[in-house]
């Protein structure tokens, strides 16, 4: 599984740069083929990615709604990754056919860049969601606790566990951290580790109580060698490992609790199917 896409200093989620190549091979394609016929269907092809991002957000709404009730408005912060693909997909190929049967004249070069983004976007999910032959583990690395205790990250194994890269500098970072806090407690089956990324305990300290916050495992890697291990460079990344310490999932970027509920049930379905090995 591809779990980031480093462009530079950038880490970027991969099924950003998906959705960026799906729509860049739509435009191509449906445009070349529309200058052929002598019609302009770009406009539609806007539209119709438009029309398919609203309604991937609401599949993923519906099918998420309980985790919204306590934050209704966060429905509109798109920035969590909160998207319901297929429903997108089949938005996108219902809006395709209502417009080819009013204006038939745009049918070829609409339908042939729907067809080829849809190709590639399929591919593409096939591709990400590969296993990696490269397996990444819990890293063998002693951290400290925010009381000076040595904690080993190794000592987590046995669990399905999550571990969240951030610093009290990082504004998606504390963003989060009630979002996480929430999960720490309602989650009482899954390790859930903050790993500060070299601050000083007292900082931490002081950033916590200023917010109210309680949570467990609050750890420091004074030297980020652990991002490092893991070639991880942006905050927040959250890490997701399996029971048995082995990484199947990565997320570059700010959760909402939604979005952290999807990943952390689809962490546990793997645990409960046998994903201990």
């Amino acid at each position: 599984m591809i779990h980031s896409v480093q462009i530079g200093p950038v880490s970027l989620p991969p099924g950003l740069v998906l959705a960026a190549l799906v729509l860049t091979i739509a435009l191509l394609v449906g445009n070349w083929l529309g200058r052929k016929a002598g019609v302009e269907v770009e406009s539609r092809i806007y539209r119709g990615l438009f029309i398919s991002a609203i309604c991937a957000r609401l599949g993923f709404v519906l099918q998420y709604h309980e985790a919204y009730s306590s934050t209704p408005w966060s429905v509109l912060d798109f920035r969590d990754g909160g998207w319901s693909p297929w429903a997108g997909l089949l938005a996108a190929w219902l809006y395709a056919a209502t417009v080819v049967l009013r204006f038939p004249t745009i049918s070829k070069p609409l339908l042939s860049g729907l067809t080829a983004a849809s190709a590639i976007w399929i591919v593409g999910t096939v591709v990400l969601a590969l296993p990696s032959r490269e397996r990444q583990f819990l890293p063998d690395f002693n951290t400290l606790s925010i009381k000076g205790d040595h904690i080993a990250l190794q000592s987590y194994v046995g669990k399905p566990t999550v571990v969240n890269l951030w610093a009290t500098w990082c504004p998606p970072c504390r963003r989060e951290m009630p979002v996480f806090e929430r999960a720490q407690n309602e989650h009482l089956d899954i390790n859930i580790v903050f790993l500060n990324q070299g601050e000083a305990p007292a900082k931490i300290q002081q950033f916590l109580a200023g917010s109210k916050l309680s949570l467990r495992n609050v750890l420091i890697d004074t030297q980020g060698e652990v991002a490092r291990s893991m070639g991880q460079k942006g905050l927040p990344t959250t890490l997701f490992f399996n029971a048995a310490g082995r990484l199947v999932d990565v997320r570059v970027g700010e959760f909402s609790y939604p979005t952290l509920n999807q990943r952390i049930d689809a962490l546990r379905l793997g645990h409960e199917a046998g994903g201990k090995t």
